[in-house]
């Protein structure tokens, strides 16, 4: 392990039929959203565990008892725990907050962007272990798919419009009129829409 001071904080959805992927919902059926749910948890695992480059702890919802939550938790090196607060940016901020009392930088991702892969993760430990207060990766939808910091900055995660083409402008602002130096890497993509979805289909495809 190449970073014992950091830690990566993946959120995730128990894949529940109905409950995940729901914006695909539509074009590809509740059972497809449901098993590329648990594909893309098993890819993100599969992913940081071969990295090995630092611990993993793996933010379930809506509890860590899912069977698919213990099966990953026998199936790779993470720990499990639960999401809490009543929205996204609440429950990220609680993870990190917890988080940052053991390790010195942690980060968020999800498991919805399969382009983010274990070398832009290490890019983003080594611009926080060079001093940089905040960074991130930013998505091509106008969200974000990293966050990484040493400090839990609450503002960051209050009145940000979660899901809309707005959160990495919002979140650029609060960071520049709080004067904290950020840094964002490459944009990526992640999997929100049906074209999405296919581009998913055509790389694994590459890849297997």
């Amino acid at each position: 392990m190449w970073y014992h001071d950091s830690v990566v904080l993946l959120f995730a959805k128990a894949p529940v039929e109905g409950k995940v992927n729901t914006r695909l919902i539509t074009d590809i059926g509740v059972s497809a959203a449901t098993e590329l749910q648990h594909e893309l948890i098993h890819h993100r695992l599969s992913m940081l565990s071969r990295a090995n480059l630092c611990d993993v702890r793996l933010l379930c919802a809506p509890d860590a008892l899912h069977d698919s939550f213990q099966q990953c938790k026998q199936q790779y090196p993470v720990s499990l725990f639960e999401q809490s607060g009543s929205d996204l940016g609440e429950r990220m901020y609680n993870a990190i907050q917890d988080a940052l009392r053991q390790y010195k930088y942690c980060m968020v991702i999800g498991t919805d962007a399969p382009a983010l892969d274990e070398i832009i993760i290490q890019q983003a430990l080594d611009t926080l272990h060079e001093g940089t207060d905040v960074v991130f990766v930013p998505a091509e939808d106008g969200g974000y798919v990293l966050v990484g910091m040493q400090h839990a900055h609450d503002f960051l995660f209050h009145e940000i419009s979660w899901g809309s083409a707005e959160v990495m402008l919002q979140s650029r602002n609060k960071l520049e009129i709080n004067n904290i130096v950020y840094k964002e890497l490459a944009t990526c993509w992640d999997v929100d829409r049906l074209e999405d979805y296919q581009r998913y289909l055509s790389q694994r495809k590459i890849t297997l």
